[in-house]
């Protein structure tokens, strides 16, 4: 049985890996595979580094509703690269590949069915702990006992993972306070307002002060600087919009199985072909180097019903 729940936002990684790797990768015959490339180098780490892990990868079905709360939410996003379109539909297979799970619930983005399957793991009987890889910082709210992330920085491979004490050394607040934090200070990425002229610093301090958003906005006459105090007041609607933007939904209805799901053994019979088909060498070599044969990295199947018959 697995010890440890990893999941992975899917969308999340395969857009850094697109991004971080050059367009010119491809296969002989000219097929681009710098996604799919890094993104079999990242599930390649996780599986080397921390030995085999029941996994889902997560994919985004929707906006969890926050379209409809406000309507300019990721609005400043440009449509999927067609270099990274091409090489889309080939990244769920990898996965399966590897002998883990692909996951979408129709309305709902990866980050809030991540979240919900991790509240699952966490409160099953005995707990499953969870480590959850992404490139989005609004994560950080989900660390908790048992919950911990994993977040990709530069390159595909280079990553660092946070517990609390890492949330609280690297923001200055508990994980808890992050869409707090993010209420105040907006996100970018995801082009949540915030409030005008409030950076990390600012957010993390004010945060330390008064112990939520809704009590900063209550304190506005306490806080310095007559510009703050007018950006506070102006906009603390939008920094409340904002926090509910940013705040993880835990309660989404999943059909997963978690304590069946960890108990069950990965198949990685394919691994090896799919490998083969999109030319990832240094990939694979990683892979059978750490694990210490090829069959160990890409186990042959066992035909049900004859142990000692395998394809």
């Amino acid at each position: 049985m697995a010890d440890e729940l990893f999941l992975i936002d899917g969308n999340s990684l395969a857009y850094r890996a697109f991004f971080a790797l050059p367009e010119s990768i491809a296969t002989s015959t000219g097929v681009p595979t710098n996604a799919i490339f890094g993104f079999a180098s990242m599930l390649v780490k996780i599986l080397t580094d921390y030995g085999p892990k029941a996994t889902v990868v997560v994919w985004d079905a929707g906006s969890s509703g926050r379209k409809a709360l406000y309507s300019d939410y990721k609005a400043q996003r440009s449509s999927r690269p067609d270099l990274l379109k091409e090489q889309w539909p080939h990244l769920a297979p990898l996965v399966e590949a590897f002998g883990y799970r692909n996951l979408s619930v129709e309305g709902y983005e990866a980050d809030d069915v991540i979240a919900s399957i991790a509240e699952r793991a966490r409160t099953a009987d005995p707990p499953v702990p969870v480590m959850v890889v992404t490139g989005d910082r609004d994560a950080y709210q989900l660390v908790q006992d048992g919950v911990r992330i994993m977040t990709t920085s530069r390159g595909i491979t280079d990553t660092r993972v946070y517990d609390r004490e890492g949330v609280i050394d690297r923001y200055g607040i508990p994980p808890e306070l992050v869409p707090d934090f993010i209420g105040l200070k907006g996100d970018t990425s995801d082009n949540i307002p915030g409030v005008p002229g409030i950076g990390d610093k600012t957010a993390a301090d004010l945060l330390q002060r008064f112990g939520s958003l809704e009590s900063v906005l209550e304190h506005v006459d306490e806080i310095s600087g007559a510009k703050r105090k007018q950006n506070l007041t102006e906009h603390a609607e939008a920094a409340r919009i904002s926090k509910q933007l940013a705040t993880a939904k835990r309660d989404i209805p999943l059909e997963l199985d978690v304590a069946a799901f960890v108990a069950a053994e990965p198949d990685r019979s394919r691994l090896r072909d799919v490998f083969r088909e999109f030319e990832l060498r240094d990939p694979l070599r990683r892979l059978e180097e750490a694990l210490g044969s090829a069959d160990a990295a890409a186990p042959a199947r066992i035909v049900r019903g004859h142990p000692n018959r395998r394809r």
